[in-house]
């Protein structure tokens, strides 16, 4: 009998600015979080250029003659995140999907997500700071998207493992073979403190 099982909740977000619509599906317990998928469709334009206006890119953007190294942006992704992003292209590629480029900005914010999570022994979209992923995405500068999503997931040390963790949940995987995405930012930390140990941010994007 498993003790240390803890219950997971699945959100799929499938909406425009101006009208959101929430699924919250229950999953069966699992030995570790999956979290929420989540998932924005393409803004009117009206509200991608007042978003472009009212937000302020930073620097650090897409280089698009090193995208397979996250250019040089501040964000440098470790071993099992590079692990990840061979992965989920390969799988990608078997579920006929393009290939996913490293970007610096969806990096960012997704180092960002898995870090504060570790040190403030949460799970969750929503930031310590009450951030939505959306807004935290676009504070690093990742704006005028025409889409963007996130996966999280607590517990799996390897690339493998969490890869394996969301094929198995629809609604990330889902996240993963959507032909809509063309940008990937991977992020993992670690807190020996934490209630999981291990957390894993992975944010979608296109422009």
């Amino acid at each position: 009998m498993d003790h240390d099982r803890t219950p997971v909740s699945v959100a799929l977000f499938d909406a425009t600015r101006s009208s959101r619509r929430r699924f919250l599906p229950r999953l069966a317990t699992l030995p570790a979080a999956l979290g929420l998928g989540f998932f924005i469709e393409p803004k009117p334009v009206a509200a991608r250029k007042h978003n472009g206006q009212r937000k302020k890119r930073k620097h650090g953007g897409n280089k698009k003659n090193d995208k397979n190294r996250g250019g040089g942006g501040g964000y440098s992704p470790d071993g099992e995140e590079r692990a990840f992003l061979d992965l989920i292209n390969n799988y990608r590629h078997q579920n006929g999907a393009g290939n996913l480029s490293l970007q610096d900005q969806l990096g960012a914010a997704a180092d960002h997500h898995s870090q504060d999570m570790a040190n403030k022994n949460y799970f969750s979209h929503t930031l310590s700071n009450g951030d939505s992923a959306e807004h935290n995405i676009e504070h690093f500068g990742y704006t005028n998207w025409s889409f963007v999503g996130e996966n999280i997931a607590a517990g799996q040390e390897t690339a493998q493992a969490v890869m394996d963790a969301w094929k198995s949940s629809p609604e990330h995987d889902r996240n993963m073979r959507n032909k809509n995405f063309t940008e990937i930012g991977i992020g993992r930390a670690y807190n020996k403190s934490s209630k999981y140990g291990w957390y894993w941010t992975t944010t979608f994007g296109s422009r």
